[in-house]
């Protein structure tokens, strides 16, 4: 059932038999009928909060009650195929039913030829005006108790009571409803009960593959709002990787100046260069000597005198340069030629110097 208050704005388009044929248009304003006009040229859209009615002739739309119990509602539709497939003879693949919520023990339930509201409903959004409501004309009459009501125009008997929704043509309405008194209704009165009966819509055509898709629309307000999040977000983006780096470079330097502190406190020297390692390296040096150091470049000529038969050391200098000076006997010069090739393989660099006695020779040792 379709809700509403007085206040409630619709336009409503009367469909002719014919698709894109309209008989005219109201709109209803406060409960009452604002404005009417007869084609859809001069017509405005839909104002905003505005439904918008279809309604098709009653006489393409059958309508009736079904005892259906309480199902959901696609099920309650499923039943429905069900039971009108049982009385009709042509078979209702091609139509299109509707149902409405329960009243009581019943549901009502009407079918339209499916390509038939397909076409009224596409010929509606194509000119602007996509209904919200889908209905048969006959709902439209207001009915409350008593006898049904009869509406005669254009022809056709528009019939609503309270077991009774349908659209014949006017010589046949007594054949359907036999000798059953009706409530005679009129043009004014249609008019000024419309309202009423337009809050109290039992039933709505668009339902199923039919209904009515809801369209977002993003206004700017929002738009602008996103925009400044997205702004933040970047921002944020940025700023987590830059901050991130100063943390890093802010524990560094505090890592080399904890590093030259406790340097320079374990060295006990406070002329050391600020760079940890260059001070350790100078440090270093003050204890083995420059070069390799005096005891590894000792422990190379050790090795190749033991290594080389008939050589004996007699002599070791270390200088400040990181050279050392080594004075050596040997029974020949080959076994001195001998000794030589092997402190040279360790990656020295060996000179033999002049100036040595008979039966000594002077070697000096350096990095090449």
């Amino acid at each position: 059932m379709t809700n509403g208050s007085s206040g409630d704005a619709a336009l409503l388009l009367f469909a002719r038999a014919d698709v894109g044929d309209i008989e005219g248009w109201f709109r209803l304003r406060d409960g009452r009928i604002a404005a009417r006009g007869a084609g859809l040229d001069r017509l405005a859209g839909p104002l905003e909060g505005e439904r918008v009615v279809l309604v098709l002739p009653g006489t393409d739309v059958s309508i009736e009650w079904l005892d259906l119990p309480a199902l959901t509602q696609p099920q309650a539709v499923a039943a429905a195929r069900l039971m009108l497939a049982e009385r009709s003879l042509a078979g209702i693949d091609h139509l299109h039913i509707a149902v409405s919520p329960v009243h009581g023990a019943r549901r009502l339930a009407a079918t339209i030829d499916a390509d038939l509201l397909a076409r009224w409903i596409g010929w509606t959004q194509e000119a602007g005006f996509d209904p919200d409501i889908a209905v048969p004309l006959p709902l439209l009459i207001a009915y409350g108790e008593g006898p049904p009501r009869l509406w005669i125009r254009h022809g056709i008997g528009n019939v609503h009571g309270h077991d009774q929704l349908f659209a014949v043509e006017a010589d046949l309405v007594p054949v359907v409803l036999g000798e059953m008194p009706t409530e005679p209704m009129d043009e004014d009165r249609f008019e000024a009960e419309l309202p009423s009966a337009l809050l109290a819509l039992p039933l709505d055509l668009r339902q199923g593959r039919f209904a009515r898709r809801r369209e977002w629309r993003v206004d700017a307000g929002w738009r602008r709002k996103m925009a400044r999040y997205a702004a933040a977000a970047a921002i944020l983006l940025l700023l987590v990787p830059v901050t991130r780096l100063a943390r890093i470079a802010y524990d560094d330097h505090g890592f080399r100046s904890e590093a030259r502190r406790i340097t320079r406190l374990a060295l006990g020297r406070e002329s050391l260069p600020d760079d940890p390692r260059e001070a350790l390296q100078q440090a270093l040096v003050g204890i083995r000597g420059p070069g390799l150091g005096f005891s590894k470049m000792a422990a190379l000529v050790f090795a190749g005198i033991r290594q080389t038969p008939n050589v004996e050391l007699a002599g070791m200098i270390f200088d400040q340069t990181g050279a050392m000076t080594v004075t050596v006997t040997a029974s020949s010069p080959a076994d001195l030629a001998m000794l030589v090739e092997r402190i040279g393989q360790s990656g020295m660099v060996v000179e033999t110097m002049p100036g040595a006695g008979r039966g000594s020779s002077v070697l000096r040792l350096h990095k090449p």
